[in-house]
Protein backbone atom coordinates (compact mmCIF):
# COMPACT_ATOMS: atom_id res chain seq x y z
CA UNK A 1 0.00 0.00 0.00
CA UNK A 2 0.91 3.44 -0.88
CA UNK A 3 2.09 5.99 1.77
CA UNK A 4 4.99 7.63 3.60
CA UNK A 5 7.28 6.80 6.08
CA UNK A 6 5.21 7.34 9.38
CA UNK A 7 6.85 5.38 11.86
CA UNK A 8 10.63 5.84 13.45
CA UNK A 9 11.35 2.24 11.74
CA UNK A 10 9.98 3.41 8.80
CA UNK A 11 11.70 6.91 8.52
CA UNK A 12 15.39 5.11 9.76
CA UNK A 13 14.97 2.53 6.75
CA UNK A 14 14.26 5.28 4.31
CA UNK A 15 17.59 7.20 6.10
CA UNK A 16 19.42 4.13 6.07
CA UNK A 17 18.30 2.89 2.07
CA UNK A 18 18.82 6.60 1.13
CA UNK A 19 22.42 7.33 2.60
CA UNK A 20 23.67 3.89 1.08
CA UNK A 21 22.41 4.26 -2.34
CA UNK A 22 24.17 7.89 -2.02
CA UNK A 23 27.02 6.44 -0.74
CA UNK A 24 27.26 4.18 -3.56
CA UNK A 25 26.46 6.67 -6.59
CA UNK A 26 29.02 8.83 -4.76
CA UNK A 27 31.87 6.11 -4.64
CA UNK A 28 30.57 5.61 -8.24
CA UNK A 29 31.72 8.79 -9.73
CA UNK A 30 35.03 9.50 -7.14
CA UNK A 31 36.37 5.79 -6.17
CA UNK A 32 36.19 3.61 -9.61
CA UNK A 33 37.97 3.75 -12.81
CA UNK A 34 35.32 4.47 -15.84
CA UNK A 35 36.62 4.11 -19.05
CA UNK A 36 36.84 7.21 -21.73
CA UNK A 37 33.91 5.04 -23.54
CA UNK A 38 31.32 2.61 -22.43
CA UNK A 39 30.66 -0.38 -24.48
CA UNK A 40 26.70 -1.31 -24.98
CA UNK A 41 26.51 -3.84 -21.99
CA UNK A 42 28.08 -1.40 -19.94
CA UNK A 43 26.48 1.29 -20.27
CA UNK A 44 22.95 -0.61 -20.20
CA UNK A 45 24.24 -1.98 -16.50
CA UNK A 46 25.06 1.59 -15.73
CA UNK A 47 21.41 2.70 -16.85
CA UNK A 48 20.18 -0.41 -14.70
CA UNK A 49 21.94 0.37 -12.10
CA UNK A 50 20.15 3.82 -11.71
CA UNK A 51 16.59 2.91 -12.81
CA UNK A 52 16.80 -0.14 -9.86
CA UNK A 53 18.71 2.44 -7.53
CA UNK A 54 15.52 5.26 -8.34
CA UNK A 55 12.88 2.00 -8.12
CA UNK A 56 14.40 1.26 -4.22
CA UNK A 57 14.88 4.91 -3.18
CA UNK A 58 11.44 5.90 -4.24
CA UNK A 59 9.99 2.99 -2.97
CA UNK A 60 11.72 3.23 0.47
CA UNK A 61 9.60 6.66 0.64
CA UNK A 62 6.22 5.70 -1.01
CA UNK A 63 5.74 1.66 -0.05
CA UNK A 64 4.88 0.42 3.80
CA UNK A 65 7.01 -2.18 5.37
CA UNK A 66 5.85 -5.48 6.36
CA UNK A 67 6.18 -4.41 10.22
CA UNK A 68 8.09 -3.15 12.61
CA UNK A 69 10.44 -6.11 12.72
CA UNK A 70 10.82 -6.19 9.12
CA UNK A 71 11.86 -2.57 8.75
CA UNK A 72 14.18 -3.47 11.50
CA UNK A 73 15.89 -5.96 9.77
CA UNK A 74 16.23 -3.79 6.37
CA UNK A 75 17.85 -1.24 8.29
CA UNK A 76 19.81 -3.76 9.59
CA UNK A 77 20.90 -4.94 6.03
CA UNK A 78 21.57 -1.57 4.96
CA UNK A 79 24.03 -0.47 7.91
CA UNK A 80 26.10 -4.11 7.30
CA UNK A 81 26.05 -3.01 3.36
CA UNK A 82 27.00 0.01 4.05
CA UNK A 83 29.84 -0.74 6.46
CA UNK A 84 31.35 -3.92 4.34
CA UNK A 85 31.25 -1.16 1.32
CA UNK A 86 33.24 1.54 3.07
CA UNK A 87 35.62 -1.19 4.61
CA UNK A 88 36.45 -2.72 0.94
CA UNK A 89 36.61 0.94 -0.34
CA UNK A 90 39.19 1.49 2.37
CA UNK A 91 41.70 -1.48 1.95
CA UNK A 92 41.32 -0.45 -1.80
CA UNK A 93 42.04 2.66 -1.97
CA UNK A 94 45.40 2.49 -3.80
CA UNK A 95 44.17 0.11 -6.17
CA UNK A 96 42.18 1.33 -9.44
CA UNK A 97 38.99 -0.51 -9.11
CA UNK A 98 36.75 -0.70 -12.27
CA UNK A 99 32.92 -0.56 -12.35
CA UNK A 100 30.92 -3.84 -12.81
CA UNK A 101 31.53 -5.09 -16.30
CA UNK A 102 34.35 -2.91 -16.87
CA UNK A 103 37.37 -4.66 -16.95
CA UNK A 104 39.91 -2.01 -18.14
CA UNK A 105 42.09 -1.02 -17.24
CA UNK A 106 43.26 -4.03 -15.57
CA UNK A 107 43.85 -4.50 -11.91
CA UNK A 108 46.57 -7.59 -11.35
CA UNK A 109 46.61 -6.44 -7.65
CA UNK A 110 45.43 -9.37 -5.21
CA UNK A 111 43.49 -7.26 -2.46
CA UNK A 112 44.10 -9.20 0.85
CA UNK A 113 43.47 -7.03 3.43
CA UNK A 114 40.15 -5.53 5.24
CA UNK A 115 37.16 -7.79 4.20
CA UNK A 116 39.22 -8.83 0.96
CA UNK A 117 40.83 -11.39 4.12
CA UNK A 118 37.58 -13.86 3.71
CA UNK A 119 35.89 -12.66 0.18
CA UNK A 120 36.76 -11.83 -2.96
CA UNK A 121 34.41 -9.58 -3.79
CA UNK A 122 32.98 -7.25 -0.54
CA UNK A 123 32.04 -4.80 -2.63
CA UNK A 124 29.64 -7.13 -4.64
CA UNK A 125 28.35 -8.40 -1.11
CA UNK A 126 27.65 -4.75 -0.31
CA UNK A 127 25.30 -4.24 -3.25
CA UNK A 128 23.89 -7.13 -3.60
CA UNK A 129 23.18 -7.01 1.00
CA UNK A 130 21.48 -3.61 -0.25
CA UNK A 131 19.51 -4.26 -3.04
CA UNK A 132 17.99 -7.36 -0.75
CA UNK A 133 17.49 -4.57 1.94
CA UNK A 134 13.87 -3.42 0.68
CA UNK A 135 12.32 -6.50 -0.79
CA UNK A 136 13.10 -8.26 3.06
CA UNK A 137 11.35 -5.05 5.05
CA UNK A 138 8.52 -4.58 2.58
CA UNK A 139 8.12 -8.32 1.24
CA UNK A 140 7.77 -6.49 -2.38
CA UNK A 141 8.08 -9.23 -5.19
CA UNK A 142 9.01 -6.63 -7.78
CA UNK A 143 11.76 -5.28 -5.52
CA UNK A 144 12.87 -9.07 -5.30
CA UNK A 145 12.75 -9.62 -8.83
CA UNK A 146 14.87 -6.08 -9.35
CA UNK A 147 17.77 -7.30 -6.21
CA UNK A 148 17.98 -11.11 -7.59
CA UNK A 149 18.85 -9.48 -11.82
CA UNK A 150 21.38 -7.01 -10.02
CA UNK A 151 22.99 -9.84 -7.88
CA UNK A 152 23.00 -12.26 -11.12
CA UNK A 153 25.09 -9.47 -12.53
CA UNK A 154 27.24 -9.27 -9.88
CA UNK A 155 27.79 -12.75 -10.05
CA UNK A 156 28.39 -13.17 -13.66
CA UNK A 157 30.81 -10.15 -13.44
CA UNK A 158 33.22 -11.57 -10.87
CA UNK A 159 33.26 -14.59 -12.32
CA UNK A 160 34.81 -12.46 -15.33
CA UNK A 161 37.10 -10.79 -13.19
CA UNK A 162 38.24 -14.09 -11.53
CA UNK A 163 39.10 -15.37 -15.10
CA UNK A 164 41.10 -12.71 -16.11
CA UNK A 165 43.22 -12.82 -13.04
CA UNK A 166 43.54 -16.23 -13.76
CA UNK A 167 45.16 -15.39 -17.14
CA UNK A 168 47.44 -12.79 -15.95
CA UNK A 169 50.62 -11.93 -14.18
CA UNK A 170 49.29 -13.07 -10.62
CA UNK A 171 47.70 -16.45 -12.11
CA UNK A 172 49.55 -18.68 -9.77
CA UNK A 173 49.23 -16.07 -6.53
CA UNK A 174 45.44 -15.69 -7.46
CA UNK A 175 45.04 -19.49 -7.40
CA UNK A 176 46.06 -19.50 -3.70
CA UNK A 177 44.29 -16.46 -2.84
CA UNK A 178 40.78 -18.19 -4.13
CA UNK A 179 41.84 -21.29 -1.95
CA UNK A 180 42.10 -19.32 1.20
CA UNK A 181 38.43 -17.34 0.45
CA UNK A 182 34.98 -17.45 -0.47
CA UNK A 183 33.81 -15.68 -3.59
CA UNK A 184 30.86 -13.81 -1.83
CA UNK A 185 29.90 -15.06 1.07
CA UNK A 186 31.82 -15.48 3.67
CA UNK A 187 32.29 -19.42 4.81
CA UNK A 188 29.84 -20.54 2.24
CA UNK A 189 30.45 -19.24 -1.15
Amino acid sequence: MLSRPDTLLEVALAVAGGATLIVFAVALQNFFVQPPVLTRMQRFFQDLSVVVGLTHGISLLLLDTANAAWAGIGVGMYSVALALFLAAIEAARRTPMTRTFVYEPRCDRILNTGPYRFIRHPIYLSYSIAWMAAPVAMHSPILGLTAVGMITCYVISANEEERRMLLGPNAVAYRVYQAATKRLIPFVF
